[in-house]
């Protein structure tokens, strides 16, 4: 049996998974890089620690599966989405790699208008992480050091490039930097609206397609992390566009939720044609699709706050997963009991992304009563999610949709129901929990088969469990989303 080596690079947490051929996960490993915050909006990675961490994590991986390397004949990269990873002429880190969830560019861009005309390029919306923002931050405020770079990186690329020594980037990640989401390409316009000197455009490697081959394992890589030398490593591509694959979305006008800290909610196009509403990012996918995608901020975050703050005293509480196990069951028992609470699930510091832009929204837990107790708040909290989710996607769904259901939310026993009946659609969810590393293990296959990628994911996306909407229930969601959309929308105005 041959085997594939996946890397999925996280913000905080770096996940290596080896799949065999027929993409039967073997084996799992992660370890914690810890993140350079203060509280100036910087978040940064120190680049030599990031690679040590990765390396060992490759390592790691492959001891534990006692599996000969020589039988791994292809490593795939994902990882965290823009954000500026800096080489000098020596090719060496001389900074800390700055992330996509750094604020500090904000500074720049108190005027709206910028990031409305970067829509219309784009149709995506323009956070202060995304890498031109950051280049022009450093533009004004870090000359010296912005003097200094040969080659700006992203994620991926640079634990690539520690295994190939070669430097390329990919679509993906290009079309929202903000770039030329038509041609998958930088864009010389955008670095015009931005006022950015356009030799900066050098800095920016080789654009290579994210199923084709990025070099091959050297000598001093294969020494760190015990992989074959001369083993094919691919491009790869950006971690939201992995954990679609992985979910399953490659073909037109299928609509998908990924569900974990964040809830992405995104419709596959088959053209580049800007999004009517000011909905959140598109991306460039592969397959000659683009993704529609709809962020909500916060996702399980709201769960495990009302458990943390309400849950305290409840004898399972060291437990998180037998104590929400307890509380769904119990859900369930009471057969989806209504509440009048209504939950707005903003709870982070980013505010919100969709449907609308607001960085100052906030979670709201509205019509508590003195009857009211920790099952009612933790009820409407999982409603909230769902309300959410809805109001994301709006009048794009369509009656005979379906809806593929992924990440750690999907492993609920109530939450999938929930979604089902608000959309009123069949929800899917799937059998596979490492979405990133799926997604980049049928890259692999694709690359090294040169087999069509929907092909591959077509024959492989393996469903767990399908919900129906209950229609009694539906009805029930839908008129309390008219009040979440309601309550949203008048305190938007005041946020």
């Amino acid at each position: 049996m041959k085997y594939y080596l996946t890397i999925d690079a996280g913000t905080s947490v770096i996940k290596t998974v080896i799949f065999n051929v027929n993409f039967k996960q073997v084996i799992s490993h992660r370890v914690n890089n810890p993140v350079i915050i203060d509280n100036l909006g910087k978040s940064e990675l120190d680049m030599y620690k990031f690679w040590k961490f990765t390396s060992k994590c490759i390592k790691s991986t492959i001891l534990n599966s006692k599996i000969n390397p020589k039988l791994i004949i292809g490593v795939g990269i994902t990882g965290n989405m823009v954000g500026l990873w800096p080489l000098n002429n020596k090719l060496k880190p001389f900074m800390n790699a700055i992330l996509w969830n750094d604020t500090r560019s904000s500074i720049l861009f108190s005027n709206k208008k910028i990031f409305r005309k970067i829509y219309k390029l784009t149709g995506s919306i323009t956070q202060f992480g995304c890498t031109i923002p950051i280049l022009k931050w450093m533009s004004v405020y870090d000359k010296s050091k912005l003097k200094k770079i040969k080659f700006i990186l992203n994620c991926k690329d640079w634990i690539r490039f520690n295994l190939t020594n070669e430097i390329y980037n990919d679509p993906t990640e290009v079309s929202v930097y903000p770039g030329d989401i038509k041609n998958r390409n930088l864009s010389k316009k955008i670095f015009d609206i931005f006022d950015l000197n356009k030799k900066y455009i050098k800095l920016f490697p080789e654009i290579k397609q994210s199923n084709d081959i990025g070099g091959y394992v050297t000598a001093k890589a294969s020494k760190e992390t015990i992989l074959q030398e001369g083993t094919p490593v691919i491009i790869g591509c950006g971690d939201v566009v992995a954990s679609t694959l992985g979910s399953g979305g490659i073909n037109k006008n299928q609509k998908i939720s990924i569900i974990g800290t964040t809830c992405h909610n995104i419709i596959i196009k088959n053209n580049s044609k800007i999004p009517k509403n000011y909905s959140g990012l598109f991306f460039s996918s592969l397959n000659n699709t683009w993704l529609e995608t709809m962020i909500n901020v916060a996702g399980t975050t709201n769960i495990d706050w009302v458990i943390y703050n309400f849950y305290k005293n409840n004898k399972n509480y060291e437990n998180k997963i037998n104590l929400i196990k307890k509380f769904e069951t119990e859900f369930l028992r009471k057969k989806f009991p209504q509440t009048s609470l209504i939950f707005l699930p903003y709870l982070n510091y980013g505010g919100s992304i969709s449907p609308v832009v607001n960085l100052n929204s906030k979670a709201e837990i509205y019509g508590l009563l003195p009857h009211n107790n920790n099952f009612d708040i933790l009820s409407s909290c999982y409603e909230g999610i769902a309300l959410s989710i809805k109001d994301c996607f709006g009048l794009k769904i369509k009656k005979n949709d379906e809806l593929f259901l992924s990440g750690g939310a999907s492993n609920s026993i109530i939450l999938p129901q929930l979604i089902s009946n608000i959309l009123n659609i069949k929800v899917k969810t799937l059998a596979s929990s490492e979405l990133g590393a799926l997604g980049i293990a049928y890259i692999i296959s694709s690359c090294m088969n040169k087999t069509k990628l929907n092909l591959i994911i077509n024959k492989n996306n393996k469903i767990n469990k399908t919900y129906y909407p209950n229609n009694k229930h539906s009805k029930y969601m839908n008129s309390k989303y008219i009040k979440y959309k309601k309550l949203r929308e008048s305190l938007n105005k005041i946020w």
